[in-house]
């Protein structure tokens, strides 16, 4: 029997055996991570957890809605098993029925064919890391190559003396702008989940110095056995124009091919984002967007949810 679990009921410590052995394992799927990015994640638990799902409830105007919390991409159904059809279609049916309104992620793997929910292709980048870093280098595209060069000859010094505060900053001030919706608890959010993964070793922060000694670029990265995901990273002008950010990902390249099976880009179905991604030969993947509505009319109207 599948079980909805509110937060205050979920035991951790199974809760993470069970993603950490599950054949689709995803680092946004595990306790401390949720916990840094969503105060009150909820759970549909199969048994004495042998599968789980995350599932983040919110409420509004009394209404019930799932949603995907920011700095996370997607969530699946995670099971030592390998899921079958019935099995994510129970864990669909286990979504209480006081949520009126679902729009979120899953990833490419699930086997998700309900006609219930409007569905989407998205798309995100990896980079196969099971090869030299020569070969790596050789299959970057000019532009790659040359950013890095360039940022060579800027006499550019990479450093790990970096405080997860200052990669928010820089993020913010820069990156962030171009988006829409961040508030600062969205920040302290990201704060907390970069503090959180280096006290789990599971943090890597690189930034990139100029002649001054200054912070002009800078990324955090998650490890896990398996991957290492971009996080979030960004330069300011000085850094985007001496090819800072090309600097910084070139190092964990070199020091993470044939150690890690793939770099994770974070992803984006955004052309121009896609592009720098693909500059360094990362390949699309693909996750899907599910959405259902069974707002009651008058609120479709008002709320502008179709």
């Amino acid at each position: 029997m599948i079980n909805f679990v509110e937060h205050k009921n979920i035991d951790k410590q199974k809760w993470d055996v069970c993603v950490n052995g599950s054949q689709n394992f995803s680092v946004f799927a595990l306790s401390w991570y949720l916990d840094s990015v969503c105060k009150n994640w909820s759970a549909l638990v199969l048994g004495d957890y042998k599968a789980v799902m995350p599932i983040v409830v919110g409420s509004k105007l009394s209404l019930q809605y799932v949603y995907q919390p920011n700095f996370t991409r997607y969530f699946s159904v995670y099971s030592s098993a390998t899921s079958n059809k019935k099995m994510i279609n129970d864990f669909f049916e286990a979504i209480p029925k006081s949520v009126k309104y679902i729009e979120f992620n899953v990833d490419e793997t699930i086997l998700f064919d309900r006609t219930d929910f409007e569905k989407k292709e998205k798309l995100f980048q990896v980079l196969n890391l099971n090869q030299s870093y020569e070969s790596l280098f050789e299959s970057f595209k000019g532009d790659a190559k040359r950013n890095i060069k360039k940022a060579e000859k800027n006499n550019l010094v990479i450093t790990n003396n970096v405080l997860p505060e200052q990669v928010v900053d820089l993020f913010r001030n820069n990156k962030g702008k171009e988006l829409k919706g961040l508030t600062n608890d969205d920040y302290n959010s990201l704060n907390k989940l970069m503090v959180t993964a280096l006290k789990n070793d599971a943090g890597i922060i690189v930034g990139a110095l100029n002649t001054a000694h200054k912070l002009i670029a800078a990324g955090f990265f998650i490890k896990t056995d398996k991957t290492i995901l971009f996080l979030k990273g960004s330069a300011n002008s000085e850094g985007k124009a001496s090819g800072a950010m090309y600097l910084i990902l070139n190092f964990i390249f070199k020091n993470y091919a044939q150690k890690i099976n793939e770099f994770d880009f974070g992803g984006s179905s955004v052309e121009s984002v896609a592009s720098f991604n693909k500059n360094f030969a990362a390949k699309d993947c693909v996750y899907l967007h599910l959405k259902k509505n069974n707002l009651p009319r008058f609120i479709k109207l008002i709320s502008g949810k179709k």
